[in-house]
């Protein structure tokens, strides 16, 4: 994989976009900033950026695949969720839901990894 940043930059830079997307959701967009779009919803695809350099320059492995499954199972799960036992699935709400997770989910892997990493280089 080509990348111009080292996996700490890319990190650092997900975290800093996510934040410049908050504070501008909070201020600079009131007004004009989708109602139902978080900040997160944005900076997620950073965040799988940032992965996918991570992965690739520690372990020379790509974990983006096995993690997009598993957000995938998370997207049956929430369904399932909701038809069965909320007894009301609704499509918006369900793909709201499920792209929280999925962002959630995301900065959650990246912060462990780059525990993990930080750990195993030193």
């Amino acid at each position: 994989m080509l990348t111009v940043f080292n996996w700490p930059i890319t990190v650092a830079l997900a975290f800093v976009i996510w934040g410049l997307l908050w504070i501008g959701q909070r201020t600079v967009f009131l007004y004009s900033w989708p109602k139902h779009l978080r900040a997160i919803d944005l900076a997620t695809f950073v965040t799988w950026w940032s992965i996918e350099s991570m992965t690739f320059q520690i372990w020379h492995q790509s974990i983006l695949a096995p993690i997009l499954l598993m957000f995938v199972l998370w997207g049956i799960g929430i369904a399932l969720y909701q038809g069965f036992v909320r007894e009301t699935f609704e499509t918006r709400k369900f793909w709201i839901m499920w792209w929280r997770v999925v962002g959630l989910g995301s900065f959650v892997v990246v912060i462990a990894m780059a525990i993990f990493a930080f750990v195993v280089t030193k």
